[in-house]
């Protein structure tokens, strides 16, 4: 594999599905709150964007309660839900292959850093990446732009397109076309292909063997 120097990764919807924990939390929180769930598909809104973004767009939440709210999600999340995930078919496979063609691997994720590094060793995958970015537990502004930045900085790399961005939403997208980094949308996870294609993905991956091939080939 020697398409990418690097390749970065998103981590709800990309690396792993997460939708169970996530959801879980989210009702944990309404349910000590007292506020009516309403359409249960409107919990898909939340894998991929902040927390804080999530309860206000869609629960119309605004300060303090949005923040008491984040802080329930992550009472359930952090002794439960951050465990309640799966891996995707054949990505830890995909690491491996990565790291023993020495291509730099990371994670750049809005999920709090604090429960990635809980997340990553409970599914076996904690040692296949160089660098793990996520902001801190109460950072409201988890800019995929910013952390994509912090990722080339950490280590020691130049943007560009030897750079790779890979992520099921379109923050992933429009995060690594403004870091000046190649984009490849998946989408086994959240994200739609019109989503991700209207953020300017460069290629698309509708499986993780699909990804793989690219990452090895680019086209």
């Amino acid at each position: 594999m020697t398409a990418f120097r690097a390749v970065f990764f998103d981590f709800d919807g990309t690396v792993a599905n997460t939708e169970r924990g996530i959801k879980n939390s989210i009702r944990y929180s309404l349910n000590e709150k007292h506020i009516p769930l309403g359409d249960p598909a409107a919990l898909d809104y939340f894998i991929g964007p902040p927390l804080y973004e999530g309860y206000s767009h869609v629960f119309g939440t605004e300060e303090p309660l949005t923040s008491e709210l984040v802080d329930l999600y992550r009472v359930y999340y952090g002794q439960k839900g951050v465990y309640e995930l799966d891996l995707y078919p054949g990505m830890k496979d995909l690491l491996v292959s990565l790291k023993d063609a020495g291509v730099v691997t990371a994670v750049t994720s809005s999920k709090p850093l604090h429960f990635l590094q809980m997340a990553l060793p409970s599914v076996g995958i904690d040692t296949l990446f160089d660098a793990v970015i996520g902001p801190e537990l109460h950072n409201k502004n988890a800019d995929k732009t910013f952390l994509i930045r912090q990722a080339l900085s950490r280590l020691g790399l130049s943007a560009g397109a030897d750079i790779c961005m890979v992520g099921d939403r379109h923050y992933d997208m429009t995060g690594g076309k403004s870091a000046g980094v190649f984009t490849v949308g998946v989408t086994y996870g959240f994200g739609s292909e019109a989503e991700l294609r209207s953020a300017g993905a460069d290629r698309i991956a509708t499986s993780v063997s699909e990804l793989e091939n690219l990452l090895r080939k680019r086209c």
